[in-house]
């Protein structure tokens, strides 16, 4: 699991959840992470001791960004490609071919004369 490159242009934002406890309490919690809580007499009061908690958490290297790879095969199209299937085979074949011709004839019109009449008239 390699760690991401942590920058300080990169910020982390967690989801942070908010709850009015009994007495008049509000309790901020980290999504996912019960364990990164903080409370206060307001909800801005709680968000800032939570902003405080995290920011220590991260100091201490407790709670590290990490790169995960995706893992629905449909988002890495590479992953579907089979060298051995000769219908991919014929397909990357017939797109050689096609940007060969593509590529060709670009060529064929870069090399022809311009005609020596304009669209422009000329007094």
């Amino acid at each position: 699991m390699a760690t991401a490159r942590a920058t300080r242009y990169a910020p982390y934002q967690p989801w942070v959840v908010v709850r009015m406890q009994s007495a008049g309490q509000f309790k901020a919690e980290m999504v996912g992470l019960p364990e990164v809580h903080a409370t206060g007499a307001t909800r801005e009061e709680a968000l800032q001791k939570i902003h405080t908690v995290l920011g220590q958490w991260i100091a201490s290297g407790k709670l590290v960004p990490v790169e995960i790879a995706p893992t629905d095969p449909l988002l890495s199209f590479s992953a579907h490609l089979d060298p051995n299937d000769p219908l991919e085979v014929e397909f990357v074949e017939e797109l050689k071919r096609q940007r060969r011709e593509d590529l060709e004839r670009t060529l064929a019109e870069d090399d022809q004369q311009c005609p020596n009449s304009s669209s422009t008239p000329t007094t």
